[in-house]
């Protein structure tokens, strides 16, 4: 208990220490007056549309904020991701969890309608002849808002519940179906849902239709990107061997002495796109030994055994910097694929204990922390397993902690 209370607490402290880091990259300011500067932004890969920003001119000099109403916007350089400074009203009405309820749909269309003001940053998706924006609240609320000629307008899209039904008011659909009616040639209009995806696509094709319009260049599209390769490096394990006894006290509690031992294998691992390519999950199939030796009054258990599994992980990644930090998180399931453990009595007799074993596999929790340069990856792992079963009435869950060395051959975060 006290060393997962520990692991917890310092994960929650390199959270903290991690978030409050500057991540300053190139980037380019639009002032007020469409003026050019170029230097360097706190990049914090939003998926909340900011308010503010932090830039310096220069990497040794102090950094300055900027809210969205002192500026045009502002573009990040490696990849061209662009925002542009906005004030517009929304209709704010909750499209998860607890929904408005209206009596009838009547009643909805003949609402008085509650517009919210805001300025922020917002994301541009996509730019021609209609320019498409993307703005997250801080509800995490979805909002696009299209430009085209004089005409501004936010997409409409709401989730209501009217009696025991819930109704889902797609007006952006009849919104775009009038905005791009000039369009060469016939838009899925009616088949594009409300995600970021699929409204792009669909103005990118619009957009197709004018290629004569000088197009400004726009972040990359972004997608999920795989991740494979191999890892080694080195375990630290031990085991509690708890034997069932017939008189009280009915436990006895041995404590099995640690040992290093080699660990490795290979992983698949997939990064999301949203989010910027924080999320993943990893998948392995990994190999790992425990050797201890443990001793109660009667008997002297040497353990020696080899384990293959597959493990799964989430792992989110903090970019505060050169190298980037993450932490991971999952499960193990792992059996017994080699094993020359032996039991020895008080009286020199010994003999094998795999024929007594009742459960040939060991499952565990997984926590862990790792530093990536490029294709390089270090992490520093504790798992907590069930261990095996040496017979019916004794079991010996295991600590293990592994530091392992991974090198990716697929695709890399930029």
């Amino acid at each position: 208990m006290r060393t997962k209370l520990t692991t917890t607490l310092l994960l929650i402290f390199i959270a903290k220490f991690c978030l409050a880091q500057r991540n300053f990259i190139k980037g380019k300011l639009i002032t007020a007056d469409k003026d050019t500067l170029s230097g360097f932004i706190d990049y914090k890969e939003w998926i909340k549309s900011p308010l503010e920003i932090f830039f310096k001119r220069e990497m040794n000099q102090p950094s300055f904020v900027y809210s969205s109403t002192e500026l045009s916007g502002f573009i990040i350089d490696f990849n061209q991701e662009t925002y542009t400074s906005l004030s517009f009203a929304i209709e704010k009405l909750p499209r998860n969890g607890s929904k408005i309820v209206f009596p009838s749909l009547g009643a909805y269309y003949n609402r008085t309608k509650r517009l919210t003001q805001k300025n922020a940053f917002v994301r541009v998706l996509s730019a021609g002849k209609a320019t498409l924006y993307h703005f997250v609240d801080k509800d995490s609320e979805e909002h696009f808002l299209i430009k085209q000629n004089n005409t501004f307008e936010a997409l409409v899209y709401h989730i209501i519940e009217t009696g025991n039904q819930t109704a889902k008011i797609k007006q952006y659909q009849l919104q775009l179906s009038e905005l791009l009616a000039d369009a060469c040639k016939k838009l899925p209009v009616q088949n594009t849902d409300y995600y970021t995806k699929d409204i792009k696509k669909l103005i990118d094709s619009y957009n197709d239709c004018f290629k004569i319009i000088l197009k400004p260049e726009l972040a990359q599209n972004s997608r999920g990107k795989w991740e494979y390769g191999v890892a080694a490096g080195a375990g630290y394990s031990r085991i509690r061997h708890i034997i069932s006894t017939s008189t009280p006290p009915n436990y006895v509690y041995v404590q099995g002495n640690g040992n290093i031992t080699s660990a490795g294998g290979v992983f698949l691992n997939y990064v999301f796109a949203r989010g910027r390519g924080k999320f993943a999950i990893q998948n392995e199939v990994h190999t790992y030994a425990l050797k201890s030796t443990a001793t109660d009054v009667e008997s002297r258990f040497r353990y020696d055994i080899r384990y293959l599994g597959i493990q799964n992980l989430f792992r989110y990644t903090f970019y505060i910097g050169k190298p980037s930090i993450y932490v991971l998180g999952g499960i193990s399931n792992a059996f017994i694929v080699n094993d020359r453990s032996v039991v020895e009595d008080i009286d020199g007799g010994q003999s094998e204990l795999v024929s007594s074993f009742d459960r040939k596999s060991e499952q565990g929790l997984i926590a862990g922390l790792g530093v990536r340069s490029k294709r390089l990856m270090i992490e520093a792992r504790a798992c907590w397993g069930n261990g095996f079963s040496a017979d019916i009435l004794s079991i010996a869950p295991t600590n293990r902690y592994e530091l392992l060395a991974k090198w990716n051959f697929g695709q890399v975060q930029p």
